[in-house]
Order: structure tokens, then C-alpha cells, then sequence
């Protein structure tokens, strides 16, 4: 069991470095749209679910609820999302997003498919069963790591859309 400890750390370590790359690009690409990697998923969630609450896209994103207000309030404010009272629920809006983010999606998608152009090998093809592969195995990896709440918040929560 424990002979594949170092791989599995250099792998979390791997993971780290991926995101923390991609981190970068993104920020810097989404700087003129006033967007960065954390802002630009709500907009995709909102695009592909328009009228959800702000407690739902928390899950959606797996992100806490302040992270989530603060969030959609810098949208808000940059005129990328707008909020409806909801008529079932006093105490929750239904969110939008607006023409103005309309517009911008298909560039905000042009920047993130060019940053996985950039990293994933190019034959695609020979890699497709492998990333296949891996994705089940990190989606197991997180399916583990929640059963153990001590060691882990519940920002992992709702990570896939069947949840």
C-alpha cells in the first residue's frame, strides 16, 4: 500500500503546480475583462444554469458561501451578473448573467481552450484513455478524501455535477 506514497505526493504535488500554472495564464489572459480563475466559472455555471441562487452556485463551484457573495458581488459590480428577487424564496435571488457577460463568454472559452491546447500533448488521440483514466482515479481520490471531514472541508462538496 505504501510503496506508491511517493508517487501519490508527487502527483498532489503535480496537481498543485498544474493549477498554480494555470492560475497565472488565466489571471493574466482575463485582466482585461476584469476576470480572473476565480471569477470566470460563476459566469459559465450562470450561462449553463441562468436563475440559480447564490447557495447553489457555492455548491455548484464548490466554494463557500462568502467566497460566493464576495464573488458575485465583483460581478455585480463589473456588470457581468444581475440579480433578481425570487418570488418563491425572499431570502434568495435568482442570478443572471448579463449581456454584457453574453458577449464575453466565447473569448473567456478561447482563452482557456488555448491554455489546454498549450499543455496537454498534442496527440490527443493516444492520450484521450489515458486522461480517461486519470480523471476517474482523481475522482476517486476526492470521493475518498471526503469521507475523512476532520482532514477536510466542505469546500470539496458538490464538486461533480451529480452531486
Amino acid at each position: 500500500m505504501y510503496a506508491n506514497i511517493d508517487k501519490l505526493a508527487g502527483l498532489m504535488r503535480l496537481n498543485s503546480n498544474i493549477y498554480r500554472c494555470s492560475q497565472v495564464y488565466l489571471d493574466r489572459n482575463l485582466a482585461k475583462f476584469n476576470l480572473s480563475m476565480g471569477t470566470y466559472p460563476y459566469l459559465l455555471v450562470l450561462k449553463r444554469l441562468p436563475g440559480i441562487s447564490q447557495n447553489y452556485i457555492s455548491r455548484e463551484l464548490s466554494v463557500d458561501k462568502a467566497m460566493s457573495a464576495r464573488t458575485i458581488k465583483k460581478l455585480i459590480d463589473e456588470g457581468y451578473i444581475r440579480k433578481e428577487e425570487n418570488k418563491d424564496d425572499i431570502r434568495a435571488y435568482k442570478l443572471y448573467i448579463t449581456e454584457k457577460a453574453q458577449t464575453i463568454i466565447p473569448e473567456i472559452l478561447k482563452i482557456v481552450h488555448e491554455w489546454i491546447d498549450m499543455i496537454v500533448p498534442k496527440d490527443e488521440a493516444d492520450n484521450k484513455e489515458i486522461i480517461e483514466t486519470a480523471i476517474t482515479f482523481l475522482e476517486q481520490v476526492l470521493d475518498n478524501s471526503r469521507k475523512y471531514k476532520c482532514c477536510c472541508n466542505d469546500k470539496t462538496k458538490g464538486v461533480h455535477n451529480n452531486e
